[in-house]
């Protein structure tokens, strides 16, 4: 039924529960809950393999690739009919993906697809800044943007700005690095791992 609260008790227990959906249209700010449980990631096309389910509805997994090696993800029939044209192998897509960890294996559940070069058109470019509080991790991001420089299939580009933070500085110390290079989800999520770097931002 269309109530604002949905609760139960257990007759004869301490027992209380509350449901809360999101999804539904009267949720205060579901869309933007549920939008902050999603992450954008890129690809090239590699595979893909159809299935029906027991119900006859249609999915797929989807192989793609990047510069750290191979993945996949599962598309359900709603995600797949609409983005057809986006699947062929050697396609560039962005993804944004629902990531779950089920007996210690990261699923990918697709929710839309987008055409890299349609969004790049879109969006224009991006740069990132780098917030670092270790200079010692100087040269592993030089690493990073190097390796990911030998790609052939670079999703999108920006400037690289570094923003370093420490007891010994005024305060923080923005520099634009003057390079120009891979600015994807994988490259930021590669150097955000780094031991001395604190964030990654888009700028």
């Amino acid at each position: 039924s269309d109530v604002a609260n949905a609760a139960f008790r257990i007759d004869g227990e301490d027992t209380f529960a509350i449901q809360f959906h999101p999804e539904v249209y009267h949720s205060t700010d579901g869309k933007q809950l549920l939008e902050n449980f999603l992450v954008k990631i890129a690809g090239v096309v590699v595979g893909r393999q159809e299935r029906k389910s027991a119900r006859g509805n249609r999915f797929a997994f989807v192989q793609l690739s990047d510069f750290t090696g191979n993945f996949e993800v599962t598309l359900f029939s709603d995600v797949l009919e609409r983005s057809r044209n986006n699947l062929d192998s050697g396609t560039r897509i962005i993804l944004t993906v629902e990531a779950s960890l089920e007996e210690d294996q990261l699923k990918l559940l697709c929710r839309s697809i987008a055409n890299i070069d349609d969004a790049i058109s879109t969006d224009g470019s991006h740069g990132i800044k780098i917030f670092v509080e270790d200079k010692k991790v100087l040269p592993s991001i030089l690493s990073v943007l190097g390796q990911a420089s030998e790609n052939k299939k670079i999703v999108c580009k920006g400037p690289i700005h570094l923003c370093l933070i420490g007891p010994s500085l005024p305060g923080e110390v923005e520099m634009d690095t003057g390079l120009t290079c891979d600015t994807s989800p994988q490259i930021r999520g590669a150097i955000k791992s780094l031991d001395g770097v604190l964030d990654v931002q888009e700028i």
